[in-house]
């Protein structure tokens, strides 16, 4: 995963829709100790265990500002899960992020799954996989204003979007808004 973040996610790609790097922020988190990556061992059968690992994680998360100079937007946690493999996996972790999301949307934070194969379409482009990842994991890290395309189809991640971003988040949503009226016509 480390490579994946340093090699893929601070990288240009043509296919991206958009002019820098997939993530504007790995770089510079990488670059100073923003992105901290776990090991889960948990398996298949342990759901529950795992949801239960993802609050730690966002707890920890939630707290490591208390005591760090890293700006907020430069942090993330990704958790790896060894144990597991495969699509039925990969199915698993994506409904366990889509079980978590409303939480940690609440709480200004965004929970993104990567896996092998992920279909997740890129924000510019919906033909680019920015999620397809090498190994499964889940990844959190503070929500942003690039993030307001994800906000759209939910009227409680609307709400906590504007809650966190103010005016600018509503802007955001109405141009996210017309983007995808954009792509869709």
């Amino acid at each position: 995963m480390a490579c994946f973040i340093s090699q893929r996610l601070t990288r240009k790609d043509s296919d991206l829709g958009r002019s820098g790097p997939v993530c504007p922020f790995a770089r510079r988190g990488s670059a100073i100790g923003g992105i901290r990556i776990a090991n889960c061992t948990a398996g298949r059968a342990e759901q529950a265990q795992i949801e239960g690992i993802i609050a730690q994680v966002r707890d920890q998360f939630l707290t490591w500002g208390e005591n760090s100079d890293i700006p907020p937007m430069l942090r993330a946690y990704v958790v790896t899960f060894s144990a597991l493999g495969g699509a039925a996996d990969a199915a698993l972790i994506e409904n366990v992020q889509k079980r978590l999301k409303p939480d940690y949307v609440e709480r200004g934070l965004m929970i993104g799954q990567f896996y092998p194969g992920c279909k997740e379409g890129g924000i510019h482009n919906p033909e680019f996989r920015p999620l397809d990842a090498p190994v499964i994991s889940l990844a959190v890290r503070y929500m942003a204003l690039a993030d307001a395309p994800f906000m759209l189809d939910d009227a409680r991640y609307r709400a906590a979007f504007v809650a966190r971003h103010g005016t600018a988040g509503e802007m955001g949503l109405a141009l996210a808004e017309q983007a995808r009226a954009a792509m869709a016509g």
